[in-house]
């Protein structure tokens, strides 16, 4: 929360998006006693809310007072959200084609603060594979595509990131820089960055950095990722990343 001093920030909007922001993928409807705990507010606050934002159409309730869903609204911002990141629907299509061939899922994702957000992501066609889809959110520091996009960002943007990825992790953030570093220091000397269990015990990863290239796009990142027990560190080292530096290397003329 902005502080108090900072005369243009609309406190009553952001209490709104902070309700909208408790929501996580892949969850039932949640009720205001719910909203109030995720977001810290007043539960009367937050009844003053939900009902404004069921008014707009970006909450759905599923009865007299909830509990709520996100609403068709909100589908639509997201829709127009995703139109506007043109690399998206270039790199679909070979998205797709990679984890056919491959057997894996991979996503296209971008910064948002100290998380990664998935704007894309196609799977394959195995009965077992990372569960992901667009929208959801993964921290920067501890997975493949989050250390591929900070290790791929001119050194003073990584710098200023620092803070905030200090405030997150607070007393276990010295071993996480640490392991950031290397990572950086790996993916000078590989091309590619990894994370084989850090972030999840069963999910093995390696991520590739995606340059702003396009006006007005912001950097990116690729990973593609697969289940632990059908992928080693050997068959995604020796495999799964040489690929993936190719289809970087077929997205670089659409970035240019």
């Amino acid at each position: 929360m902005q502080q108090q001093a900072d005369r243009p920030f609309v406190t009553a909007l952001a209490r709104g998006l902070e309700v909208l922001a408790a929501f996580r993928p892949g969850e039932g409807a949640l009720s205001n006693q719910e909203l109030a705990r995720r977001t810290g507010l007043p539960k009367s606050t937050v009844s003053r809310l939900s009902y404004t934002l069921t008014r707009l159409g970006y909450l759905q309730p599923e009865g007299d007072g909830g509990p709520y869903r996100l609403g068709l609204a909100l589908l639509a911002l997201g829709t127009t959200a995703l139109a506007g990141y043109d690399l998206r629907s270039a790199a679909a299509p070979l998205m797709r084609e990679f984890a056919l061939h491959n057997n894996v899922s991979i996503s296209l994702a971008l910064r948002d603060g100290s998380d990664m957000v998935y704007l894309e992501t196609c799977r394959s066609q195995a009965r077992v594979s990372v569960q992901l889809s667009a929208g959801s959110r993964v921290p920067l520091a501890t997975t493949a595509i989050g250390r591929a996009y900070f290790a791929g960002l001119p050194q003073h943007e990584r710098q200023a990131l620092l803070p905030l990825l200090a405030e997150r992790y607070g007393a276990g953030w010295p071993l996480l820089e640490t392991r950031l570093s290397q990572a950086c220091a790996d993916y000078q000397a590989l091309g590619y960055s990894a994370s084989f269990g850090e972030y999840e015990p069963d999910v093995m990863a390696v991520g590739v950095h995606l340059p702003a290239l396009l006006p007005g796009q912001p950097a990116m990142a690729l990973n593609a990722s697969g289940p632990a027990f059908a992928f080693d560190e050997a068959a995604m080292r020796q495999r799964v990343a040489p690929a993936l530096l190719a289809l970087r290397q077929r997205l670089s003329p659409v970035q240019a």
